[in-house]
């Protein structure tokens, strides 16, 4: 059976080569796909990290021998916490960009539509066609979308010109790790399931977030996130997959609702008192994605939590040496 050291490293290389090849990407053009895959990467590399320090800094137990005595216990802590400082800022350059890309996504509901050209009908019918629709919304959402791409365009710029730099580190970082975690202590025992993980990190996200509302739905949603890509890391693993889906249907739901918030707040900048229309039905859609947010997540939480209190455990406190604490709009 292959070292679980290995596992570890070569699912770190392979999302950081990833990461590697995303930022040389945006060196050229900021993609939407290069963007996004950007931001998912940085996260699933610190759930890693933290999964990773989470079970490498318990006691080692009498009679496991460390690979370097000379090493201190949380020597891999100390090493692994310069790299979520750059991921970190690599999230934050790339998350306007993705928000933007989202956000043009979504105002695709309200602008107008080309009508095809049947057989037997001219284009010059077609175009009269969609003249004689009602499209002050059209037109706003067409102003919006203007502005929107415009502000895109300006939010990547810091981005294209830092990624090439970024790229390079991303490597360094790894391998200044792949040693720490070399010469780190082995525990004897196994490490937890993928899926166990996961659900400790959202149990101690419930416990700590119990009465959600819209101010604070959006950070649930991170925390969320995070346990999601810890549960991810668990392959094939039945239970991780399962653990894995409910807390991705909870972030797409509360991800949406946001989504729709920061349009609203968008439409309102950029359009003003000529946008009312299309405002209107943007906050529409807002409000009926929070009521939806909300009913998926109380009914994932009472899930997830069952399954967590069905081991018999309650979430552990941080008394491990982990990485600080990291609060960011994403």
């Amino acid at each position: 059976m292959k070292p679980a050291v290995n596992v570890e490293l070569d699912r770190l290389r392979q999302l950081t080569a990833a990461l590697k090849q995303n930022l040389e990407l945006c060196g050229k053009e900021a993609t939407i796909d290069a963007v996004h895959d950007i931001r998912t990467g940085t996260r699933r590399i610190e759930a890693m990290l933290d999964t990773n320090l989470r079970e490498r800094s318990q006691p080692v137990l009498s009679g496991s021998v460390p690979r370097k005595p000379d090493l201190q216990p949380d020597a891999l802590a100390k090493t692994a916490q310069r790299w979520p400082r750059l991921l970190k800022r690599i999230r934050r350059t790339a998350a306007p960009v993705r928000d933007l890309d989202v956000h043009r996504k979504l105002l695709e509901k309200f602008k107008p539509r080309k009508k095809a050209v049947v057989p037997g009908e001219s284009a010059v019918e077609s175009v009269d066609a969609l003249a004689m629709l009602p499209n002050p919304i059209e037109q706003q959402a067409d102003d919006l979308d203007a502005w929107l791409k415009q502000t895109r365009h300006d939010q990547a710029q810091p981005l294209m010109k830092a990624a090439p730099k970024w790229a390079p580190r991303v490597e360094a970082q790894l391998a200044s790790l792949e040693e720490a975690m070399r010469r780190s202590p082995l525990r004897r025992r196994a490490s937890r399931s993928a899926a166990v993980t996961a659900l400790e990190a959202f149990a101690r996200l419930a416990t700590q977030m119990q009465q959600l509302d819209a101010g604070n739905l959006h950070d649930f949603r991170k925390g969320a996130k995070k346990a999601r890509y810890m549960a991810e890391s668990g392959g094939a693993d039945e239970q991780a997959g399962a653990v894995g889906k409910a807390l991705k249907r909870l972030q797409d739901e509360i991800g949406d609702w946001h989504d729709w918030l920061v349009l609203a707040e968008e439409a309102r900048e950029a359009l003003g008192s000529h946008g009312l229309e299309l405002t209107a039905l943007i906050e529409k859609e807002r409000d009926m994605h929070y009521a939806l947010a909300m009913n998926i997540t109380e009914r994932m939480r009472g899930r997830l939590m069952g399954e967590w209190q069905a081991l018999g455990a309650r979430p552990r406190s941080r008394t491990r040496p982990r990485l600080p604490a990291r609060k960011e709009v994403s």
